[in-house]
């Protein structure tokens, strides 16, 4: 079972690749050592939150995606639980069967 450290590089591995960057390119971009790259992509450290937050933005990855791999999926947005907050259950499935009704129309098209 891998751990979360190892998780986390080898998401920022798969990331930075996809991007087609060097390890000493995402470090010159960052200007950070080429070591803070190896060490956060071994997953044999801990790096640091703000190496993290950096490598996360320059990557284009959440920090959810990074931090916690797995659960994007279950993730709800802020806004929308803004929106259905102090909504009764009645007007929550109102509102999510006019937004299906909304999809239906555009797949008709």
């Amino acid at each position: 079972m891998q751990n979360s450290v190892e998780a986390l590089g080898m998401a920022l591995r798969a990331a930075r690749k996809k991007k087609k960057l060097t390890q000493r390119g995402l470090a010159d971009k960052l200007h950070m050592s080429v070591r803070t790259i190896i060490a956060a992509e071994s997953g044999n450290n801990n790096p640091k939150f703000e190496t993290v937050a950096l490598l996360a933005k320059e990557l284009g990855l959440s920090l959810d995606e990074v931090v916690f791999p797995g659960s994007s999926e279950i993730c709800v947005p802020k806004t929308v639980v803004d929106f259905f907050s102090g909504k009764s259950d009645d007007e929550i499935q109102a509102y999510i069967s006019f937004c299906q009704q909304i999809e239906s129309f555009k797949n008709k098209k």
